[in-house]
């Protein structure tokens, strides 16, 4: 991981960094911000100490209200300073920290509904951010923070299914319970060996789900906002790569499902030539 603030949340050889790597040259101090704003409240979440965890959010709510105000005092938020001329819903970091809370909870999510807007808050608000920065100086359109918010959903579902082995035994499941109910998966049994009858069902119907949802994004702007929006498109692309490697068949993935360095490279490379 790199001592730069503002690279943690995208080290070199990341799907963030490729994103970013490929977004317009203007955008791309305030996406590396944005990404180390998302690390820093994710690694928060994960920190050995509750108490520790939630001191730590406590001080980022004070922080986004400082960077609200002007006055921010971290690098990554003073790196999102430049966000409040571009029109963009600065609070919508509020949104993150409220996804660290519940995460931190362990709260489980009833319905489908449930996860989406959890996904939001943890994803959609960062890609709703990210879409802004990216077609400065004008305002994002509604067609582009509408392709931000489901960009956010997939990135948040995939990636919750490449960790749902570690993020289960940590308590925090994003799988929708009426889903496991329906499957009849006790979600205290989700890493049982071998898996319960019917896990495998659920996860791949997600898979679908989630890869309906990437195909779906480049057609969801308008030709003349693809441009604007090359890292969105990129990690939309590079989501799908993880997705396709994220093996399901046998209920919650044994390994965690990485995308070759060489289909990362390319994959970037000819998402962004299409679109530039």
């Amino acid at each position: 991981m790199t001592d730069d603030p503002l690279r943690r949340g995208t080290p070199p050889g990341s799907l963030r960094y490729f994103a970013v790597l490929y977004a317009p040259v203007p955008a791309r101090p305030l996406l590396n911000a944005l990404y180390a704003f998302e690390a820093e409240i994710r690694d928060t979440v994960r920190a050995t100490s509750h108490d520790v965890a939630h001191t730590r959010l406590q001080w980022w709510r004070g922080e986004v209200d400082r960077l609200l105000a002007g006055r921010p005092e971290h690098p990554v938020t003073r790196g999102l300073l430049p966000l409040r001329a571009t029109g963009a819903e600065i609070s919508l970091l509020h949104e993150v920290l409220a996804a660290a809370d519940i995460d931190m909870a362990r709260m489980a999510l009833n319905d489908a509904g449930e996860v989406a807007a959890l996904a939001f808050r943890a994803s959609g608000s960062v890609q709703s951010l990210a879409a802004a920065a990216s077609c400065q100086p004008r305002v994002a359109s509604a067609t582009e923070l509408d392709f931000a918010r489901k960009l956010g959903d997939a990135i948040a579902g995939v990636e919750s299914l490449r960790d749902l082995r570690h993020e289960a035994a940590a308590g925090r499941l994003r799988l929708p319970l009426d889903q496991l109910g329906q499957a009849g998966v006790d979600p205290a049994r989700l890493l049982d060996e071998p898996a319960p009858a019917g896990l495998a069902g659920v996860l791949q119907r997600e898979k679908e789900r989630l890869r309906r949802q990437l195909d779906s994004l480049e057609t969801a702007l308008d030709r003349d906002e693809r441009g604007a929006q090359r890292q969105g498109l990129v990690l939309a692309a590079l989501h799908a790569r993880l997705l396709d490697r994220i093996d399901t068949t046998r209920g919650a993935p044994r390994t965690r499902a990485e995308v070759s360095p060489w289909s990362k490279l390319w994959t970037a490379w000819r998402t962004a030539v299409r679109h530039a």
